[in-house]
């Protein structure tokens, strides 16, 4: 049977449903049947991550997804996430093993194009910040290790967007979200030592 697209908002996904509902998304007139995706509310989703986020017994995880229908929208999809999940820059205390990362699913109409993201340093803002930094080793009042800045100089952006504070302890607990445990670790004690 055939449904509606996805809405925007938390689901239960496993990888199967994914590529389903992609295939449903991209090719509507051949009206494949829905998923069994199961649509969660903010409150359920966020109860369900702070659990651990770990696959249940159909290997199905958090995924958000989200509709963008023009340029605009993909810029602000991080900003969008905030209406989410807002907790989404506060360290992932609910991380532990088996947990799956929190995935997006930005369903981005045909005439929508992701840019070509570069290296990280053409990036108008990033190149203020490396700018930043190559004067004086700061961003802002923080002091950054140089191996370390491209994923602090991203994070301090999103940071600044979502009008959080940036600060060495707010930086490794946003990181910490989408890296590996032993990654995120060694960034937040470059971080805090380094300041």
């Amino acid at each position: 049977m055939t449904g509606p697209m996805l809405a925007e908002g938390w689901y239960l996904m496993n990888t199967s449903e994914l590529e389903q509902e992609l295939l449903r998304f991209r090719d509507p007139a051949n009206e494949l049947p829905a998923s069994a995706a199961v649509p969660l509310s903010i409150e359920e989703a966020l109860a369900f991550k702070r659990s651990g986020n770990l696959p249940d017994a159909r290997g199905r995880w958090l995924r958000l997804v989200l509709h963008v229908s023009d340029a605009a929208a993909l810029d602000r999809l991080n900003e969008r996430r905030l209406e989410f999940e807002p907790d989404l820059h506060q360290a992932p205390d609910w991380r532990r093993p088996g947990s799956k990362p929190v995935n997006i699913v930005p369903l981005r109409t045909p005439d929508v194009k992701a840019p070509d993201p570069g290296a990280w340093w053409d990036d108008p803002e990033i190149g203020e910040l490396e700018n930043e930094w190559r004067s004086s080793g700061k961003v802002g009042d923080l002091r950054v290790p140089g191996e370390y800045r491209s994923f602090v100089f991203k994070t301090v952006l999103a940071l600044r967007a979502a009008g959080e504070p940036v600060t060495a302890e707010k930086i490794a607990d946003s990181i910490q979200r989408w890296l590996p445990a032993e990654d995120a670790a060694r960034i937040r004690r470059a971080l805090e030592g380094a300041s």
